[in-house]
């Protein structure tokens, strides 16, 4: 009877242990999302338009410094965003599919704060979608490509081309929407150049074709089916990296020269209920984008070789991008986003409260730049 005796409370005792290092290991657990802040879901894309947020994730170390970062919880999942030694918010990184996606998840309250098109923010927030872009992640990164056995080199060559083609020069874009098509809509048309997106149509210079999603890019020039594109990076990266093409042209250098000098892409955007309720997080959520958008552009090889890790494109792709990272609203960019809101309007994307209306008239209800003009000092 004494050694039953003696066996349950052995029994008990190593029970006890067992429940005290569970409770403690839950502990730690719980003490690493901190109960007394916000926890907030935060979405981005693969793709190096993006860079910022997965290099402000990966170098926890480096930013601690500058005041404000990530404080790592599960890899690539879940961070407190940090200001000193003071936790700030929870913060759940959420990998989407498409702008669209994005927008989707943020109207339906999935998602506070959004990387995303700024095509997409636009769209959305005609539709009612109560969200607010914030800030440009980056610029430019576009190109134009061509087999890697064309004569064409530069702008020059381009013209040259088109000018001495009998039929209409076939160039294919992946979405109506997309900062690509738009600006080389732009730039073709004010260089007196005739287009048409009408196959029928043989006396336009150039045929634009929708090649429908950037997946059909590379495939589409080796097949022939286009003489050229204009994609995002990394696309025109991988076309030369994967020799099939050749990028012709850095679509920032069409003429007139300046003037495509930050053409707005993927921006930081929020949802009016986080802006309201969570101003203290948007503002160091901003200065950990600046941050990583500065440290992107000084640590080029390092910053290409976490997108790699993170998207599974080539690290060699990613060092050749010519994207600028930046969270700065210029005068240029804000200028410039007035003609991706000029195309949603002519091709009728619009069914909402931006119909019929100037883009002059509608920037208050697209931005809210407080955040980062305060981090900027503007």
């Amino acid at each position: 009877m004494l050694k039953k005796k003696g066996l349950w409370v052995l029994f008990l005792m190593v029970f006890s242990i067992v429940v005290l290092v569970g409770c403690g290991t839950q502990g730690e657990q719980a003490s690493s999302e901190r109960k007394d802040v916000p926890d907030l879901k935060v979405s981005y894309i693969f793709t190096n338009h993006q860079t910022p947020i997965m290099v402000a994730a990966e170098k926890e170390d480096a930013f601690k410094g500058s005041g404000v970062y990530l404080k790592e919880v599960v890899k690539r999942e879940k961070y407190t965003l940090m200001n000193g030694e003071d936790p700030v918010a929870n913060l759940q990184l959420v990998v989407t599919k498409s702008g669209s996606e994005t927008m989707t998840m943020m109207a339906q309250g999935h998602i506070d704060i959004g990387l995303a098109s700024s095509a997409a923010n636009i769209s959305a927030i005609d539709k009612g979608t109560k969200v607010k872009m914030l800030c440009p992640i980056h610029t430019e990164g576009i190109g134009l490509v061509v087999g890697k056995d064309a004569s064409i080199n530069n702008w020059e060559d381009f013209v040259k081309f088109v000018g001495e083609t009998a039929e209409p020069v076939k160039v294919g874009y992946h979405s109506p929407t997309s900062a690509p098509v738009i600006l080389f809509e732009a730039a073709i048309k004010q260089a007196g150049i005739s287009y048409t997106r009408n196959p029928e149509d043989l006396d336009a210079d150039i045929l634009l074709v929708d090649l429908k999603g950037t997946s059909n890019l590379i495939p589409t020039l080796t097949s022939n089916q286009v003489t050229a594109w204009v994609g995002p990076s990394p696309y025109p990266e991988l076309a030369v990296t994967e020799n099939v093409g050749k990028i012709a042209l850095d679509m920032k250098h069409m003429p007139p020269e300046g003037q495509w000098y930050d053409f707005p892409c993927c921006v930081v955007s929020a949802t009016e209920k986080t802006i309201t309720e969570h101003a203290d997080v948007l503002e160091d959520f901003m200065k950990l984008i600046t941050t990583a958008a500065d440290y992107s552009n000084e640590h080029k090889g390092e910053a290409a070789k976490i997108t790699a890790d993170f998207t599974g494109v080539s690290e060699e792709a990613a060092k050749m991008a010519s994207i600028k990272y930046t969270t700065d609203p210029s005068e240029a960019w804000i200028s410039n986003l007035g003609l991706i809101f000029d195309t949603l309007e002519k091709a009728n994307k619009f069914s909402g409260s931006f119909m019929d209306k100037e883009y002059s008239d509608v920037q208050k209800d697209l931005f809210e730049f407080n955040f980062i003009n305060k981090v900027l000092g503007k």
